[in-house]
């Protein structure tokens, strides 16, 4: 695996005391090593609120170790060794991966592009 990502699990806003100002909330779940791999070539363009949205099907794969990771965790790509456009990429995780014998967690996942 030669890219690294970090993994978080969103959580409830939070107001900066001081300026009131409500960010989301969120939780790091994992970073480190991962491998993103496109699962299919095709895409699905669906509309939503008068906006349409290009949602794209990938797998990431991370270290059995990792996580544990949940439906909904926000994958976000930190590095990338042959792919440096993919640095910056968010993807939410949309099912998990289990197995016996497993040498990876191979977790299916879904990029959203406006």
């Amino acid at each position: 695996m030669v890219d690294a990502c970090t993994v978080t699990r969103p959580g409830d806003p939070v107001t900066d005391p001081e300026t009131g100002n409500v960010t989301p909330g969120s939780t790091l779940v994992y970073s480190g090593p991962c491998k993103v791999q496109q699962t299919i070539s095709q895409a699905s363009n669906p509309n939503a609120g008068g906006h349409s949205f290009t949602v794209q099907d990938s797998r990431v794969d991370f270290p059995v170790a990792a996580g544990p990771l949940l439906v909904d965790d926000v994958v976000t790509i930190t590095a990338s060794v042959l792919d440096p456009q993919m640095v910056g990429r968010e993807m939410r995780v949309v099912e998990l991966f289990h197995k016996s014998f497993a040498t990876a967690q191979r977790t299916r996942v879904s990029e959203v592009v406006a």
